[in-house]
């Protein structure tokens, strides 16, 4: 497996990843219930010049036999509202009614906003494997603690963060949806 950081040629996968861990947000941000639509809507912002949450800058992708099998989108929790700018003025022109997206990462830590794997590579520690590097790109840059959400239906998701160190630091709603905020330390240098 090879860890590394995302390319433009990634951008479908990553969408489709993106897909797969945020279903239940996708159609209500991209204003889309057609899967091709909001696809092609998901890779424009991953490849939009315009930094934000999805953008290759912040993905970090797992890839094997040649091919990307996950992905982890993941930043500093207290620049959320900056990246989220391009996706409120997209979500608004699609005629959604919104002034900004929920504040999910717990303040002051790096957070591990979206991961998915594909189906024909679980289980293989691609999922693991991502949030390792996403936890030594947060040492690199100073961070002492991650955050996540975590759907309170997700008990698979929610074992493996639990298996990485990972402990429920509380609960949030988001929309009409009930999360596990997670957190853990970041490991000291080795």
């Amino acid at each position: 497996m090879i860890l590394r950081p995302a390319r433009r040629e990634d951008a479908a996968a990553i969408a489709r990843f993106i897909w797969m861990a945020e279903s239940e947000m996708v159609e209500f941000m991209t204003g889309s219930a057609d899967p091709a639509e909001a696809q092609a809507i998901l890779e424009g912002w991953v490849t939009s010049p315009t930094e934000n949450r999805y953008s290759l800058s912040n993905n970090l992708v797992a890839e094997l036999d040649g091919r990307p099998a996950g992905s982890i989108i993941a930043f500093p929790a207290d620049s959320q509202a900056v990246l989220d700018t391009l996706l409120v003025k997209d979500i608004r022109g699609r005629g959604r009614v919104i002034d900004r997206l929920y504040s999910e990462g717990e303040p002051g830590t790096y957070y591990l906003s979206t991961m998915g794997v594909d189906p024909e590579c679980r289980g293989r520690g691609v999922g693991s494997a991502l949030i390792q590097a996403a936890g030594e790109r947060a040492r690199e840059l100073g961070f002492a603690r991650l955050s996540l959400l975590v759907s309170k239906n997700k008990d698979r998701a929610r074992a493996l963060y639990e298996r990485l160190g990972f402990r429920v630091g509380g609960e949030i709603d988001i929309a009409d949806a009930r999360y596990y905020r997670m957190l853990r330390d970041v490991s000291p240098t080795p």
